[in-house]
């Protein structure tokens, strides 16, 4: 098996535990009112936001220090894009 085809280590275990985050908030968020219920279906969404990003954000350091530096700027430039949209929306 090459290098490209390890697993990344700690990915497995991040995505199960916001999947499993991202169930529970929206399971509390549906289910109470008030702010409670806010606050939680805003952490969920929130959760289902920010996962592919720090996704895209290991995967492109995983690329980085493995020396393909092609994907690397692939996923820089999307979180570059992503980072921008959100400076533009905020304004």
């Amino acid at each position: 098996m090459s290098e490209v085809d390890t697993p990344i280590r700690g990915l497995k275990p991040m995505m199960l535990v916001a999947t499993i985050s991202a169930f529970a908030l929206s399971i509390v968020g549906s289910f109470h009112s008030g702010t409670l219920g806010t606050t939680a279906s805003g952490l969920a969404v929130t959760t289902v936001v920010a996962v592919p990003l720090l996704r895209v954000g290991v995967f492109g350091a995983h690329w980085w220090r493995i020396g393909d530096r092609r994907f690397a700027a692939i996923a820089a430039s999307l979180l570059a894009v992503v980072g921008a949209g959100a400076i533009i929306a905020f304004l």
